[in-house]
């Protein structure tokens, strides 16, 4: 299996370029990590939200909850 793996990447470095190669493998990788980055952006942001809604609660007290 790693032979034919190897290969591949040999074909391809030659159809298109050493530099080419290694500019697409970086991009891939960059991808999978901008990936993760936004979900845990999206995350952290989800829980900016819950901890303000607590805290608007918190700060109404009992009071507004009775109106």
């Amino acid at each position: 299996m790693l032979e034919g793996s190897v290969v591949g990447w040999f074909n391809l470095i030659s159809n298109i370029g050493f530099p080419s190669v290694v500019a697409l493998y970086l991009l891939f990788q960059l991808e999978k990590r901008l990936v993760s980055l936004e979900s845990a952006v999206e995350d952290i942001g989800e829980h900016i939200e819950e901890r303000n809604e607590q805290d608007e609660s918190v700060r109404r007290g009992p009071k507004s909850k009775k109106k």
